[in-house]
């Protein structure tokens, strides 16, 4: 089959996409993908055989098309504008360099040009959901209003409906009952070899070797639990060191706890904060951790229902995870014991209990455990459902009979060679 997978962005970061694409190129499809980029128009070649479009996010007709179509005034006709500017823009993108048999667009932005793709290649579409997008953590309400237009105008040319988990999936469903049954495909990674940890964390911290570390990784963004976590690290005991990894708004505030003078010996910081580290070299850095945390904030029903990258990452790196007790999060925590969850209150003294009264036998076990949660949940399990929908909707099971697109499917995937790729290597 000709696939096309069209994203709003710049494609090489978006993990997801990059799996997804290879995956279905693994089976001998012809798949090409098309995103949008600030800078000039790019393509390229990924070393599987991918292309890749990038075109230009060129917005300078927004104002005129605003005038044109006679929209009311404000924020929603200009967010709504754009949105819809940017999703033709990908198309044409499209249009312009092959005839897909079918069409998978991730997240909402490229829905709002289903229309033009039905009419202009009458081709299956499937949708990839990536997120509650008119329920984002401190979304404005005008961006809100333009997201679930843009659903609700669109649903109706969905043939395939992906998402990450099934309280997300049960969201959708309620609230467009024109979509078709979910697929769930989270963001689980690819399957590695842990390898032995080699200090490199602990020496960039400035901690001694015996010190326990509770990491925060990733963006350093409002709604993510921080200013909570550096409360609690007045309350861990000396044995424990708060590790903040990674880099956005809040590093000011972090950077000012990590300075601060407390009667705490050398070596054992009660905050510390390391740059973020390279994503060829992220396990390695992450496995120096005593536990993971994911902290996050119940700020809308997108942070509630989530299940991020950090879910597989952590286990990934053989280490435990300390979260939020968001629905999702805590069934996988609690079904294969890979952590522990304290109240989405967010109370620092509570987190900072949590923490306290685990043992070296209660981390050695859930450590344990998440090897063996790493070996099992990975994108290797679920690529077959991604597989399977492309070949449903596009009528290639019913060819080759039931069942046989899972049995035929290829091995592992050139995910890590993608990786490399954009490592520069």
């Amino acid at each position: 089959m000709r696939i096309a997978a069209v994203v709003h962005n710049g494609v090489k970061h978006d993990a997801r996409v990059l799996k997804g694409a290879a995956s279905l190129k693994a089976q001998g499809h012809d798949v090409r993908l098309f995103g949008l980029t600030a800078d000039e128009s790019e393509d390229f070649v990924l070393p599987n055989g991918i292309p890749v479009h990038l075109q230009h996010r060129d917005l300078s007709d927004l104002k005129p098309r605003v005038e044109r179509e006679d929209l009311p005034k404000g924020r929603v006709s200009s967010i709504w504008t754009s949105f819809r500017i940017q999703g033709e823009t990908v198309f044409e993108s499209v249009r312009s360099t092959f005839v897909p048999d079918i069409v998978h667009m991730h997240d909402h932005l490229t829905l709002a040009a289903a229309a033009m793709y039905k009419e202009a290649f009458d081709v299956p579409i499937i949708w990839d959901a990536h997120e509650i997008y008119e329920d984002l953590a401190s979304i404005e309400p005008e961006r809100a209003a333009v997201n679930s237009r843009i659903i609700a105008d669109n649903v109706q040319y969905v043939d395939g409906f992906i998402t990450l988990n099934q309280s997300i999936a049960d969201f959708y469903r309620e609230k467009y009952e024109a979509l078709p049954e979910a697929v769930l495909v989270p963001n689980a990674v690819e399957r590695v070899t842990q390898t032995k940890y080699d200090g490199r964390l602990h020496e960039a911290a400035g901690l001694e070797p015996e010190q326990k570390i509770l990491l925060f990784q990733g963006g350093f963004s409002p709604h993510r639990g921080i200013p909570a976590l550096l409360e609690a690290s007045k309350l861990l005991r000396e044995d424990w060191s708060l590790v903040f990894m990674g880099w956005g708004k809040l590093e000011e505030s972090i950077r000012e706890y990590a300075e601060s003078e407390t009667d705490r010996p050398d070596g054992r910081a009660r905050v510390a904060a390391v740059p973020s580290a390279p994503h060829d070299e992220l396990l390695s850095w992450t496995a120096g951790a005593a536990l993971g945390t994911i902290p996050y904030e119940n700020t809308g029903l997108n942070h509630l229902y989530c299940s991020p990258n950090k879910l597989w990452e952590y286990p990934a790196a053989g280490v435990p995870i300390l979260a939020t007790d968001m629905p999702e999060m805590e069934k996988q925590i609690k079904k294969y014991g890979i952590g522990v969850t304290f109240p989405m209150a967010l109370d620092p003294a509570q987190i900072a209990d949590t923490v306290n009264a685990l043992s070296d036998a209660d981390l050695e076990q859930m450590a344990a455990n998440c090897a063996t949660y790493a070996a099992s949940e990975n994108w290797q399990k679920y690529e077959g459902r991604l597989i399977s929908l492309h070949e449903r909707v596009s009528g290639v099971q019913e060819e080759k009979g039931p069942g046989a697109g899972a049995a035929e499917r290829a091995p592992a995937t050139l995910w890590s060679k993608v990786v490399d790729f954009f490592r520069g290597r």
